[in-house]
């Protein structure tokens, strides 16, 4: 019986420790990043260097009505489908943002004309900002980590794109 008590006392510590740090816990939540954006996109191509930068409103779950920006550099010597590279941030209400990073394979793929590219990448959020509610509870967006896709269209006439994001982020 005295063995089984301290058995007992050393689990009951050893929980308190781990819950307390935060080892014993599942604390890490996966949540769906769906949304649209829609805004102005600039181009400018030197010696088939693309310069990108975009940025527009829009609305994402979880992160709400915000924008999306972007910067980035392209291959223009690859046609049809212009590959690139960048960066960027989707910025929500109270200060909620993910930042995110373009993964290989990002790629607009130009009409015969080279005008309406189709957008079609994934990038790699690599952190964010804020707090996000998951149910009853508040996780910190600061060390955010997942995948998502992007999909749209880039008017390089109009200089205008619009794109749709889905994917999972663990907060």
């Amino acid at each position: 019986m005295r063995k089984f008590g301290m058995l007992t006392l050393v689990v009951a510590a050893v929980a308190a420790i781990t819950a307390g740090s935060g080892l014993g816990s599942a604390s890490a939540v996966k949540v769906k990043l769906t949304g649209a954006y829609a805004g102005q996109a600039t181009v400018n191509v030197v010696d088939d260097l693309a310069d990108i930068a975009a940025s527009g409103p829009g609305k994402a779950a979880p992160l709400g009505v915000g924008k999306i920006t972007g910067i980035g550099k392209g291959d223009a010597s690859a046609q049809p489908c212009v590959p690139f590279t960048g960066t960027g941030q989707i910025t929500g209400v109270k200060g909620m943002k993910i930042t995110f990073t373009m993964l290989s394979g990002a790629q607009g793929c130009g009409d015969e004309e080279g005008k309406v590219f189709s957008i079609n990448a994934r990038a790699k959020v690599t952190g964010g900002a804020g707090k996000v509610k998951v149910g009853k509870k508040l996780y910190p967006m600061k060390k955010a980590k997942g995948t998502f896709k992007i999909t749209g269209v880039y008017d390089r006439g109009a200089g205008t794109f619009s794109v749709k994001l889905n994917g999972v982020v663990t907060v």
